[in-house]
């Protein structure tokens, strides 16, 4: 449950830092069979597929550390699917959101176009 939270919070916090910077909500923990989608975002002339990766400070490790490559596949795979059903003209690409919850409140990353689809 406490895992559950953490990444809710983690999720919110990124999407509070993401709407300061101007891009605006198309999805949240969108989801279709076993694919998902932690925020789909549109800022300017693109779509940004999101993924939140949070941990808590005594955790001991970098959140981006989970970005594997068959996590990268997987969002690919969903963000396919996504666009299926939403199409969009726009650029689409792939960033990161890492949050460290820290003693002294989260600590907040972004890391935009964080990898590339090998074929779209």
């Amino acid at each position: 449950m406490e895992n559950i939270r953490l990444g809710r919070d983690g999720e919110q916090a990124a999407l509070e830092c993401l709407q300061e910077r101007g891009m605006q909500l198309l999805a949240r923990n969108w989801r279709s069979g076993h694919y998902e989608l932690d925020l789909v975002m549109e800022w300017v002339d693109s779509v940004r597929i999101v993924e939140v990766k949070s941990l808590r400070e005594c955790d001991g490790f970098d959140p981006a550390a989970n970005m594997t490559p068959e996590k990268c596949r997987r969002i690919v795979r969903a963000a396919r699917r996504y666009l299926a059903e939403n199409p969009s003209n726009k650029e689409i690409c792939f960033d990161v959101v890492t949050v460290l919850f820290t003693d002294g409140g989260p600590q907040i990353t972004y890391i935009p176009s964080a990898f590339l689809p090998i074929h779209m």
